[in-house]
């Protein structure tokens, strides 16, 4: 369906909400129940399969043993990418409707009827079956739609329409005409409403709605909900580590996803857990942010190696060859540069092949270097650091006009971090209007920064007027569909 909803299926979805506890019996059932549920969060699938099995024999007439296992079937099947486990996942999720269809009609069991629709459109999205996802999507939202505010109905179904609503809100351009075919219907703000509804529920639902909730302010709304805040005291086992750290990569705080990032990869150490390869490609790109090059490096290349799906291929391999040129090898940086493809249809996977094929062409000069570091000091969250280092290359003529306008870029986003206006308006025109490369973003993501300085100075006019015109560029620049959802969002909370 979207950029969106492939990201939340790969971090998020498959830690879905839990059954309610009224369809558990027993202390014990409900003890069984938490322990599959913590070994899956912990990526033990073998001890998770067998906690199911034993609630499942326990209390045969419970649908959660059948939940259970088909959400760490679900976790399986989106990390790995590989037919075997989705054919799990779908024989599982097929057993799931069977029991859940056997049981007398409750809110309880519809809540769970959507869920195990919303898991089915998720696996299917991530496979890029986008006809069979959107079909099984609208069924779960349909379902999630009617539940609320029905009484009985478990917070589960707060989350699930959150979702639907977010989903439907940040549709790109291209793909409204099916939306509205599906009879999608949401904003992005009113899903965050939902989820923040799910997440102050409390419950066996809460975590999962935090950490889905802080992907979609992050993602969306440039984290005007301080969602990322709700997360510290949130404990999810290794994956809520993994997707904590991954967060505050995101969040440009380097330093605090280093420490969850190898706190993940301990837990994942474990006898009994299971490989979660992105672990190594985020722990990797965080080194490179930090400008640690020779320890980025080998992360970045054992997540190339070792994992056999697409999710991050293109972007490791790239960054992988650039840590490589950083630390003076350029022939092993060119080995990588050749062998990064656009595996998706994703703006970052083309992205990262059109960068790499630049890089082939010649070596990284002194004002490249330079560029690149003073990137990755902005991405470190190292604002002032950033400033000092760009500065001095924006009017380099060593440095190609389109590095210039990055320049200009990077440093306009450092200012407007350290809440400097003016410096910022001044420095995104600049990248606006010498953007050097049409199909770099450094022009028309700065547009849509000078809207958010206006927004944030109270200038609401002048703030729709910048993201008005975002919207009427309709030329394909890298991460367009990204700046598409992200502006709409922007004009959604003005209005």
């Amino acid at each position: 369906m979207t950029r969106l909803l492939l990201l939340l299926a790969l971090l998020a979805a498959p830690a879905a909400a839990s059954p309610h506890p009224l369809l558990l019996r027993t202390e014990a059932g409900e003890a069984l129940y938490a322990e599959g549920r913590a070994a899956a969060f912990d990526f033990r699938m073998d001890d998770a399969r067998r906690a199911f099995r034993a609630l499942g024999e326990l209390e045969p007439d419970s649908p959660a043993a059948a939940y259970g296992a088909e959400s760490a079937a679900l976790w399986q099947a989106i990390v790995m990418e590989r037919d075997p486990y989705a054919s799990r996942f779908f024989a599982l999720n097929d057993s799931l409707k069977g029991v859940l269809d056997a049981l007398p009609a409750s809110p309880e069991v519809e809540a769970l009827k959507a869920q195990s629709g919303l898991h089915r459109a998720l696996l299917y999205g991530r496979q890029e079956r986008y006809s069979k996802a959107g079909l099984a999507f609208r069924g779960a939202c349909s379902r999630f739609g009617g539940l609320v505010g029905t009484e009985g109905a478990p917070p589960s179904v707060l989350f699930g329409d959150g979702l639907c609503q977010t989903v439907a809100g940040s549709v790109p351009r291209g793909y409204r005409w099916l939306a509205r075919l599906l009879g999608f219907t949401g904003t992005v703000q009113g899903g965050l409403d939902q989820l923040t509804a799910a997440a102050d529920a409390g419950g066996p639902e809460a975590a999962e709605a935090a950490f889905v909730l802080a992907i979609v302010d992050h993602t969306l709304n440039e984290g005007r909900r301080d969602a990322l805040g709700r997360l510290a005291g949130v404990d999810a086992g290794a994956i809520g580590d993994y997707l904590h750290g991954y967060l505050l990569m995101l969040d440009r705080d380097a330093r605090g996803a280093e420490a969850r990032l190898r706190a993940a990869a301990q837990a994942l150490g474990a006898p009994g857990a299971e490989a979660l390869p992105f672990v190594d490609a985020h722990l990797g790109m965080t080194l490179f942010r930090l400008n640690r090059f020779d320890e980025a490096a080998p992360l970045l290349e054992r997540f190339v190696r070792s994992y056999r799906g697409r999710a991050l291929v293109a972007q490791s391999t790239l960054l992988a060859g650039l840590a490589h040129e950083m630390t003076g090898d350029r022939v092993r940086a060119v080995a990588l540069y050749r062998n990064v493809r656009a595996l998706r249809d994703y703006d970052s996977d083309l992205s990262a092949e059109r960068d790499a094929q630049a890089r082939i062409q010649a070596p990284l000069s002194p004002a490249e270097r330079t560029l690149l570091r003073g990137r990755n000091q902005f991405d470190a969250g190292d604002y002032a650091d950033a400033i000092g280092t760009l500065q001095p290359v924006l009017t380099d003529p060593d440095l190609p006009r389109v590095g210039r306008a990055e320049a200009a870029y990077r440093s306009g986003r450092a200012y407007q971090a350290l809440d400097r206006s003016e410096e910022a308006l001044r420095h995104f025109q600049l990248a606006r209007d010498r953007p050097g490369d049409p199909l770099a973003k450094w022009g028309p993501w700065s547009e849509y920064h000078i809207g958010e300085v206006h927004e944030a100075a109270g200038d609401t006019d002048l703030a729709r007027a910048a993201y008005r015109r975002v919207l009427s560029n309709e030329a394909e620049f890298d991460y367009h569909k990204a700046l598409e959802q992200r502006t709409r969002t922007a004009l959604e909370r003005l209005d």
